[in-house]
């Protein structure tokens, strides 16, 4: 997909991850809406974006993604403003045990409702005209995390969700694309830990720190790759700061019925 003229809609997008992606399409001459929790951060990020990009290419809109009648609400704001979105980015995330229901809403159920609304809206099959969908992931989906075991979860089922979706013989039709990101750790506001949020908290950021912090703009170089190369479906992009951006496809193991 070329971003040109292309709308981006990214959850989580007021800061970290999702304003580097924004700021990297924007350049790619794309429209963004910025959807977050965060009203004063969104509203600050959309300010900066419109100075270097134009007031008529940004604009944010107030989004808990916990909220099905308020993400529904922006997805639409930004249809209405843009007449279509062509790249969805489910990326709004937490990292908390102490509130793992909480965890559990944001990082899975609202990426599948966002990915459904998403799908809807895009499918050529159904008079839309097609597009991407992309999840945010985490390497903690690849391996046991006892750090975060329930974060590990959301993300192992964001994976797999995301695959699955992937496979599915009717996306074809509907030229709809999915992939998921996996980054090991970044050096964002997730990563700004309050004590007990995580299970033996100094292990964990050891581990990071040795396995070494992944920068924000190669995590924004995968979801680039994910946009813009039309042969990626189905597929997890890994990101470690020693090994890049590595492409793991995905293969259906035939189910005998």
């Amino acid at each position: 997909m070329q971003l040109k003229d292309k709308v981006v809609f990214i959850t989580g997008g007021a800061q970290g991850i999702g304003r580097g992606v924004a700021e990297a399409v924007l350049k790619k001459g794309a429209k963004v809406c910025l959807a977050d929790v965060k009203r004063d951060q969104g509203e600050a990020t959309a300010k900066e974006l419109q100075a270097s990009s134009g007031v008529d290419n940004v604009f944010y809109v107030k989004c808990d993604v916990t909220n099905a009648a308020e993400f529904e609400g922006a997805f639409k704001a930004a249809v209405s403003r843009f007449g279509h979105v062509d790249v969805m980015c489910n990326n709004a995330g937490i990292m908390d045990e102490r509130i793992w229901e909480k965890q559990v809403e944001i990082n899975f159920t609202a990426v599948v409702r966002g990915t459904m609304m998403a799908l809807n809206h895009m499918r050529k099959d159904k008079g839309g005209r097609g597009g991407v969908i992309i999840n945010t992931a985490s390497m903690a989906a690849m391996m046991p995390t006892y750090w975060v075991p329930v974060y590990g979860a959301t993300k192992s089922a964001v994976y797999h969700f995301t695959s699955s979706w992937s496979h599915n013989p009717t996306v074809k039709a509907a030229e709809v694309r999915l992939a998921s990101i996996c980054p090991m750790g970044v050096k964002t506001a997730l990563m700004d830990l309050d004590d007990n949020q995580i299970i033996q908290q100094a292990r964990f950021l050891h581990a990071i720190e040795r396995a070494k912090y992944c920068p924000v703009d190669l995590v924004v170089s995968a979801f680039l790759m994910a946009i813009e190369d039309d042969t990626i479906n189905g597929t997890a992009l890994t990101v470690r700061a020693d090994e890049g951006v590595v492409e793991m496809k995905l293969s259906m193991v035939p189910a005998k019925l």
